[in-house]
């Protein structure tokens, strides 16, 4: 009941989000199960490209954020990093906020190879937290400025 409580008292904008995150994170899960990343790869952005670290003024970058996790914490399917960047970078993107997709590895003590996603627009991290703290940065995709006009 608390769950609903919190729900209905969300912004209107907020709550509509929480759809269009749940339709693209199965979107995205579904490309990442069956399709090869050559495939997915152009369609994420400019390989190479990063976008400037500027503060970025606009609330939807905090509201995205938080829809992501929101619904990627609930979904049926596995909802890991690089399912909730895509989500995430897909939401910015229609809402014309330029962003950067980094995907990095690391190798833990064990000596296990691990990857991660991770997702930000301007000087904030929308998904996946700044992981080139721990990550060495193997991929870069980001948006041209067009998309600011």
């Amino acid at each position: 009941m608390s769950k609903l409580r919190t729900f209905l008292r969300l912004p209107m904008r907020e709550k509509l989000m929480l759809p269009e995150a749940l339709v693209l994170s199965g979107y995205y899960r579904y490309l990442i199960l069956h399709r090869p990343f050559a495939r997915i790869s152009p369609k994420i952005g400019t390989l190479g490209c990063e976008t400037p670290e500027t503060e970025v003024r606009d609330e939807a970058v905090g509201q995205v954020s938080q829809a992501v996790s929101i619904i990627c914490n609930r979904t049926p399917w596995e909802s890991k990093c690089l399912v909730r960047a895509l989500t995430a970078k897909k939401m910015l993107n229609r809402r014309k906020l330029p962003c950067t997709l980094y995907m990095g590895v690391t190798l833990q003590e064990n000596g296990e190879m691990v990857a991660h996603a991770w997702l930000r627009c301007g000087r904030k991290y929308v998904s996946g937290g700044n992981g080139s703290r721990q990550y060495t940065v193997t991929t870069i995709y980001g948006d041209q400025q067009e998309i600011n006009n």
